[in-house]
């Protein structure tokens, strides 16, 4: 029942991650959670560092203490044994997964399927997660003649409703927003379009799937040639198409859209609490990682004055 309670307060992949994880705790230690003392837990780290890269082990133990707090909360534990319980520190990369303006121009621009363009536009301009976007509906869209855009015309509105069930409204300017009015001309053109269609509609007529959004981006990328690596097979060898070749894909991932948004917003100026607010962060903190993640100025920018290379 406590379980149950705890992962119905989680977004539905979160859900899935959590779940597996409880059950290796579990399994590992074998008793009832009211007799799992801090010296388990410990123990419980200590076993995951063989075999799991850090973000494995982070996220286990996370899930570990994220259920003992919420237990806790509930009274159904006397004290909170995770509390005390420290977990690895993992490098940031997250600067690596940020797209430069460049990269994100070729993937667009070699785009030229409308509703796939679409799809990777809204992903950029709204930082909206797969999450968000993947169940969208032509009712969760709505013009704003108020709202002009840098070149004067009126943009809308898209409403995500998103990770832990909350509801958030997110403006779209002119270039985008008249992107998303073209496709629902098209879709209504075909019969499509009411207000309780997918904005994203499948060859079958309902949403596109997740795997199916992935294969877009993936696609895209790989088309324009961002972020190439080998692809490669459930045990790690490299897939080769007919004449031997590596077939390619791509390490871009929807969410690198959403790296995209936030890093170029505040780059160009954007306020980090209009930022926050926009991409539905709980916490500043989490936003300003992308301050860290691409710093616009460092100190380093008044000591290089150093003589120039001769050689």
């Amino acid at each position: 029942m406590l379980v149950r309670r705890w992962l119905a307060e989680k977004s539905a992949r979160t859900q899935e991650e959590y779940a597996r994880d409880f059950e290796q705790f579990v399994e590992f230690v074998d008793l009832p959670l009211r007799y799992v003392t801090l010296g388990h837990l410990q123990e419980y780290r200590e076993h995951l560092k063989d075999g799991y890269a850090r973000s494995s082990q982070k996220r286990k133990l996370s899930a570990v203490k994220s259920l003992f707090t919420f237990g806790t909360k509930l009274r159904y534990f006397a004290h909170n044994v995770g509390a005390a319980l420290s977990t690895p520190s993992v490098r940031n990369d997250r600067a690596e997964r940020i797209l430069s303006e460049a990269d994100l121009w070729a993937l667009l621009r070699d785009e030229r399927d409308l509703r796939n363009h679409v799809l990777l536009r809204l992903f950029y301009a709204s930082g909206g997660r797969i999450s968000d976007v993947e169940d969208l509906r032509w009712r969760d869209l709505k013009d704003r003649p108020d709202l002009n855009g840098p070149d004067g015309r009126p943009g809308g509105q898209v409403t995500f409703f998103g990770k832990g069930g909350k509801t958030r409204a997110v403006t779209l300017y002119s270039k985008v927003w008249s992107l998303i009015i073209r496709l629902r001309e098209n879709e209504e053109s075909e019969g499509h379009g009411a207000a309780d269609d997918p904005v994203f509609r499948s060859q079958k007529g309902g949403c596109l799937s997740r795997s199916q959004i992935w294969r877009v981006v993936k696609k895209a990328a790989v088309r324009a040639g961002v972020k190439l690596t080998e692809k490669t097979g459930s045990e790690g060898a490299v897939k080769r198409d007919e004449e031997g070749e590596p077939i390619m894909t791509s390490e871009v991932s929807p969410h690198w859209f959403r790296h995209a948004h936030a890093s170029h917003a505040l780059q160009k100026g954007a306020d980090l609490e209009l930022v926050r607010e926009t991409l539905g962060h709980e916490s500043i903190e989490t936003t300003k990682t992308y301050l860290h993640a691409q710093p616009g100025k460092s100190s380093s920018y008044y000591v290089d004055e150093a003589p120039d290379f001769n050689g």
